[in-house]
């Protein structure tokens, strides 16, 4: 008797399965196609129908489009890597994205979820940009709700916003007023349209612009006193950065805001120590020894002071700080 239960049990589990795995809920078609992009890792085609739980991935010669049975439209650029979560919600895992959603229902959404953050959608045109850590956010028509660590804004038209998975959305800026910020977002579309630039050199630096983008434009948020979204600009630079130096500018800039600014010397010390013990290849490092030492000076923890400033004297005998460091040391009871 208990073999025919377990028998007839074990009937029914794998049945339910093989019966989950045969109905595939249908998302949309394929209607445009550049190189050979990938649909569970089968080359794809025009007309093929794509299914919640399809994975899409594309390489730096292939794009492709997909249309809703309602007309909505997303858009795969090169080097991307998306899951179709469900009717509702697109995981970008990598990549850019293109969307051109019409308008829901009250009571429905649209979610575009990436590492760094999930923007929600009622009805507009937008664009989403991410790496593995961060996200960028562009709006053309209508609004984005993009959202982080229980905190969002909303995108308007001509706005963009960037997240970080560790660092909530930024204020929205006009990347229209911008002309860095309107160039990216070409660039972006470009990447978008099925028709591969000929120069692809600017795709795989575009995280670099960004990380770019924003240390220099956190120069204009220190002069307006928002010393917050400043150091939250700067973290999310460090994550689009792939280039060491711009890692390590990252950081040493956000060090500098926070201990000049907020005072908070241990988030500080945290950024200087991550340069010094992982970027000390990088033209920050002998700052990022001397800001240390300084640091330590005025918290009067003298030792520690002089702890960094014989290194930095051993290391960088002639270097850029070494009058201070002399002055300074004198200076210590």
């Amino acid at each position: 008797m208990k073999k025919i239960i377990f028998s007839l049990t074990f009937f029914i589990i794998v049945f339910s399965f093989s019966l989950s795995e045969a109905i595939k809920i249908p998302f949309g078609h394929v209607v445009g196609i550049t190189g050979t992009p990938l649909i569970n890792e089968k080359p794809a085609r025009i007309d093929q129908k794509v299914f919640v739980r399809d994975r899409i991935v594309t390489d730096s010669n292939s794009s492709l489009e997909i249309k809703t049975k309602r007309g909505n439209r997303f858009i795969i650029g090169p080097e991307s890597n998306i899951v179709i979560k469900d009717r509702r919600n697109v995981e970008v895992k990598r990549g850019t994205l293109r969307s051109i959603i019409n308008l829901l229902k009250p009571d429905e959404a649209f979610n575009v979820i990436t590492t760094a953050g999930v923007a929600g959608v009622k009805g507009t045109e937008f664009l989403v940009y991410s790496s593995q850590s961060a996200t960028a956010v562009f709006t053309k028509n209508g609004w984005v709700s993009l959202e982080n660590k229980m905190e969002s804004v909303i995108v308007k038209s001509k706005e963009m916003s960037q997240s970080a998975k560790t660092t909530p959305p930024i204020s929205p800026i006009n990347y229209e007023k911008d002309q860095v910020l309107k160039s990216l977002y070409a660039t972006l579309i470009s990447l978008t349209d099925l028709k591969i630039p000929a120069e692809m050199k600017k795709m795989k630096s575009l995280p670099n612009i960004i990380a770019r983008w924003n240390i220099n434009y956190t120069t204009y948020l220190l002069d307006k006193r928002r010393f917050n979204e400043a150091i939250k600009l700067l973290s999310i630079a460090f994550y689009f950065a792939t280039l060491k130096d711009l890692k390590a500018e990252a950081l040493f800039q956000r060090s500098m805001v926070i201990s000049r600014f907020l005072k908070t010397y241990f988030d500080a010390i945290r950024d200087l120590n991550e340069i010094i013990d992982h970027y000390f290849d990088t033209k920050f490092y002998e700052s990022a020894l001397f800001q240390r030492g300084f640091i330590e000076f005025e918290r009067k923890n003298y030792d520690m002071c002089k702890k960094y400033f014989l290194r930095y004297k051993k290391e960088f005998p002639n270097g850029k700080h070494i009058y201070t460091v002399n002055l300074l040391l004198k200076q210590i009871p």
